[in-house]
């Protein structure tokens, strides 16, 4: 019979393995691809930071936020550790901010890592530890379950070693416990439970020690017999070691033993006689071992199994060019809401690239709990004293689901459990030993796919801040019914908690009971008019299909769709930064897209709104292009070169956004980093000279807004600011905190109003929506409107007319709608939020970016509030979005009012940079949407007083329904009248008439 039809068959079996986007990686980085000992991964990630061997000289490490990607080789902070090359390095699994270093003349340092980006990053020598070997550290492995407890090999000895509670700049020279062995050793590796360790040796001899208990050996046996070192990989808490070599014809073995029994490999496989040293990663959550040739670029993984077969091979996959070294990223900022198992970050000559490894689901709306056990958290099991007196015990475990960080076990236990329902009660004050607020504030464990960094701290556990919002902890405490009996510290609760649902503690007073539950939902519970918003795609006639060669690796701050009423602007693949162009009139199958090509990397595009023919670009040749596209558009068969003018500065560096000014012709925008000076630029493109720039950023502008007259402008920035700039005199007038989060944001000044909204990502991941008032940004947000955790980037678009907010996010198949209450929160009331939910959009495919036409191109008459472009892989959809109206007859002048004409200049560029009275006092022209030959609804209520609106109100809405539903039951009376009558008809046709054939005379008519 087969073997493998006794495979040991896994969810993980169709994993795969995929490269990151250009725009992910980490690039332009000055590090060595050159490993001073062959069992070197180059790199090491904790939550917060990377570290990897930097090029500048042999004792240096580059240390990076998790989080900064792209270009960063001038945010590297360079860690001089020691006087000779460092051989190896770790990073504490307990405290995020310890980094542990070896070098070559025996010494380990251990520093401490702190700051909040690349300007900020600071480090301090906490401990020296001296080997005495005089030679290299070939290894540091930290204890998996002990804080403070580390093991080097050095020369051929392996050395245990406490370095908890030292006093800062300490020196440490005794270690806890030493192994010794008769060869050098080439590598070590503990068992997950930290109870055993295992090591490799120049011998070739594989041994197994319990470090606390004796220093020779509790078994040993033969392992790869080839010449060169071997490595030791446990397999987490299993009783199975991995290990990889040579044999004595140089080809190159892997290999799977029992601990108990180390007489032979379980199980061994033959590789190939290529030169390159294997590396491998092992992954304890899914038991999948991924390894790799230095120099080659295919990286290969088994699943490990404790039963034969032991190694069951999965499907390589390619890095983007020659691996020299690799390291996994920790679990708990995995994007886990795509499916990613695992993330390695390999080096290679280029940078460190991200490799994200995933399992394909049909849906990936929902949490794929099979696929992620629980893991490890950053609390440690016990402490370095604790062990060293002999104790064990297990890291305490955590879930990966978004919606159950860091909740405890009989809160997880509880989730699927019915709630059991008790009468409210007025809760008792708890006792001041009740669950410490510690137990319920844990980290969000779900992170993009861009790996975000988080803010380290200066003390206590070094890790990201991951404690949830107090706030949002009581109200969702609030949302749940509970028996309000108190409860011990310690005493589980004797009712069922839902998912939200937090232990009660001390620290969230009770609240008092309301006198009507029903009558408090509903009386706080705000509904909107557009909450029946529908989405109606057009005909797909009328959409553009099969695009070929879209690019979807721009930069997060560019779009990816530009259009106004005669062309659709989208970025292609290829060299030279392209941009393809489409003609709105012309829908169908595209087979092929003309092009206009910038010359180099494509940074932003956009549409002149009041020239629909001009298309400026900003590429990476710091170049501000403008290019004329004829009326009939390009042409299909030649690509456009060459630009109808360029801006240009001397001192422009790395554009990340253009903008048009909303009212004054040919004034343009321009953010640029400048050699790490931002700067906005305001631009004449008549006199194409640049007028006037704005300092006083600290880091890259993610995003800019005008306000609707043009005369201010809002900016978000990397520097987690948000600013309001005089766009005249370029002076700052207000500045505040926006999102706590390095990755890419979005900013909109909301219509005529005070307000702007920013969008982007809050700590741990969460995207948020984040309203201000431009009058006092130092107060921070007025309201806050947080929504999920995915690596998507939020997309906002705002309707001035409806105060509609429209979010939707690249890779996303919903998009989000809100009716945003102009004003503050003292106007709508305490407690009230200024968001009213409306309805979504949900569509099959992942969509990428949205853009709209302006107001005047919506079909009016069917009531049609916006009209969107949606893009997706390889199409561009049209979407209208209206609301249901019963009287289309009439024009809907309630939901259109006079709208501002943004195709029309108020005024020009000269006169804008001019500046004075005529700028502060223009007002933007409006116009009525109202074709001629429509009656506009308020008019004919007027002239009509006894007829009800069509679907304004609820009431109107029932008794129209009812009305419906009368009509409805006297058709169906009508209907049974007529079957009884055709029942009643037959039965006479039945009669049998009296055989005589006569008639009696009564019977005939008169």
């Amino acid at each position: 019979m087969s073997r493998k039809l006794f495979a040991n068959f896994s969810k993980y079996r169709n994993a795969v393995g995929q490269a990151a986007k250009h725009e992910e990686a980490y690039m332009d980085l000055r590090l060595s691809t050159n490993a001073l000992v062959d069992s070197s991964q180059l790199v090491k990630i904790s939550p917060s930071w990377i570290a990897f061997r930097h090029a500048g000289s042999g004792g240096s490490i580059g240390i990076l936020p998790v989080g900064t990607v792209g270009r960063v080789g001038q945010n590297v902070y360079q860690l001089s550790a020691h006087g000779l090359g460092v051989t190896d390095w770790e990073f504490s699994p307990f405290d995020a901010n310890v980094l542990i270093t070896g070098s070559e003349n025996g010494e380990v340092k251990v520093w401490e890592i702190t700051g909040d980006g690349s300007d900020s990053i600071s480090s301090q020598l906490l401990l020296t530890i001296t080997t005495g070997t005089g030679k290299l550290v070939e290894t540091i492995v930290h204890h998996p379950t002990a804080r403070g407890i580390i093991a080097t090999a050095s020369q051929n000895i392996v050395q245990i070693w406490d370095i908890s509670s030292k006093e800062h700049g300490a020196t440490l020279s005794s270690p806890s416990y030493t192994l010794t062995h008769p060869n050098a050793v080439s590598s070590v590796s503990w068992k997950a439970d930290g109870t055993l360790l295992a090591t490799t040796c120049k011998d070739t001899i594989i041994r197994v020690f319990d470090p606390r208990q004796q220093e020779t050996p509790l078994q040993t046996g033969q392992g790869h017999v080839g010449n060169r070192p071997s490595r030791v990989v446990w397999l987490g808490e299993k009783d199975l070691l991995f290990t990889q070599g040579t044999n004595k014809m140089r080809e190159k073995e892997i290999a799977v033993w029992n601990v108990n029994d180390l007489s032979k490999p379980l199980e061994l496989k033959r590789m190939d006689t290529s030169p390159g040293t294997i590396v491998p990663l092992y992954d304890e959550d899914t038991s999948m071992l991924f390894f790799f040739t230095r120099g080659e670029s295919t990286i290969r993984w088994l699943e490990i199994a404790e039963s034969s077969p032991y190694m069951t091979d999965g499907t390589p996959f390619a890095a983007p060019g020659p691996v020299s070294g690799a390291g996994l990223v920790p679990k708990r900022i995995l994007n886990v809401m795509q499916t990613e198992i695992v993330r390695i970050l390999t080096v290679n000559s280029n940078g460190l690239w991200p490799i994200h490894v995933s399992v394909p689901r049909k849906s990936y709306l929902d949490f794929h709990a099979d696929l992620y056990p629980e893991t490890k958290s950053s609390t440690p099991g016990l402490e370095a004293a604790q062990w060293i007196q002999g104790e064990n015990n297990p890291v305490p475990r955590v879930s990966l689901d978004p919606g159950m960080s860091g909740k405890a076990a009989w809160q997880r236990n509880a989730v699927n459990a019915p709630v059991t329902t008790t009468t409210p009660a007025v809760p008792k004050p708890l006792a001041a030993s009740s669950t410490p607020a510690s137990s319920i504030s844990q980290s969000s464990l779900s992170k993009p796919s861009s790996v975000t960094p988080a803010t380290p701290t200066s003390a206590g556990n070094k890790e990201p801040a991951i404690s949830t919002s107090q706030d949002v902890l009581s109200e969702k405490l609030a949302s749940t019914t509970v028996s309000a009996a108190v409860m011990s510290a310690g005493e589980k609760p004797s009712v069922s908690i839902p998912k939200e649902a937090t232990p009660p503690s001390s620290s969230h007073p009770p609240r008092a009971p309301s006198t009507s539950a029903a009558a408090s939902r509903f009386s706080s519970q705000r509904t909107s008019k557009f909450r029946f918003l529908t989405f109606n795609p057009y005909h797909v006639s009328q959409h553009f299909e099969s695009i070929s060669g879209l690019s979807i690796s721009t930069s997060p701050e560019c779009s990816l769709i530009e259009l106004n009423s005669e062309f659709i602007a989208l970025p292609l693949q290829g060299p030279g930064g392209r941009v393809g162009i489409l003609k709105t009139t012309e829908p169908g199958r595209v087979d092929k897209v003309p092009s206009v090509v910038c010359a180099s990397d494509l940074l932003s595009f956009k549409f002149d709104p009041f020239n629909p023919k001009l298309l400026v670009t900003a590429s990476d040749e710091a170049k501000i292009k403008g290019w004329i596209i004829p009326e009939g558009g390009l042409d299909k068969e030649n690509d456009v070169s060459k630009p109808d003018w360029v801006l240009h500065s001397s001192t422009m560096d790395k554009i990340s956004l253009i903008l048009f000014h909303p009212r004054a012709r040919n004034v343009l925008l321009s953010a640029s980093m400048d050699r790490n000076n931002p700067t906005l630029r305001l631009w004449d493109l008549k006199a194409q000279k640049e007028v006037s720039s704005m300092k006083g950023h600290k880091d890259m502008i993610f995003s800019c807004a005008f306000n609707h007259l043009g005369t201010k402008i809002v900016s978000v920035c990397r520097d987690k600011m948000i600013r309001v700039w005089d766009a005249l005199t370029g002076n700052i007038l207000q500045e505040g905190p926006g999102h706590q989060s390095l990755r890419s944001c979005r900013v909109l000044w909301l219509g005529e109003s005070d307000l702007v909204a920013s969008v982007g990502f809050g700590r741990g991941s969460q995207r948020e929506i984040l309203l201000y008032d431009t009058k006092d940004l130092s107060s921070g947000p007025i309201d806050k409107k947080l929504m999920d955790n995915s690596p998507g980037v939020l997309v906002p678009h705002y309707d001035a007319d409806t105060s509609v907010l429209s979010i939707c996010a690249r890779g996303d198949r919903v998009m989000k709608n809100f009716e945003i209450l102009l004003g503050t929160k003292d106007d709508v009331g305490a407690g009230k939020s200024l968001f009213v939910d409306v309805a979504s959009l949900e569509q099959g495919s992942l969509q990428q970016d949205v853009a709209y036409l302006p107001k005047r191109h919506c079909n009016v008459r069917e009531v049609e509030l916006a009209k969107m472009y949606r893009l997706t892989q390889s199409t561009v959809e049209v979407i209208g979005v209206s609301v249901p109206r019963n009287k289309k007859e009439f024009f809907q002048d309630e939901l259109f009012p006079d709208t501002i004409d943004v195709e029309t200049p108020t005024m020009e560029a000269e006169e804008f940079f001019a500046g004075g009275s005529a700028v502060q006092e223009m007002q933007p022209k409006k116009i009525s949407l109202c074709p001629s030959d429509m009656e506009p609804l308020s008019h004919h209520l007027a002239m009509t007083p006894g007829t009800p609106q069509g679907g304004g109100n609820s009431l109107d809405k029932f008794l129209q329904g009812k009305q419906q539903v009368a009509d409805d039951e006297k058709k169906r009376m009508a209907m049974e009248r007529m079957f009884e009558t055709a029942k009643q008809s037959k039965a006479d046709r039945d009669t049998v008439v009296p055989e005589t054939g006569v008639v009696a005379d009564d019977e005939w008519d008169d």
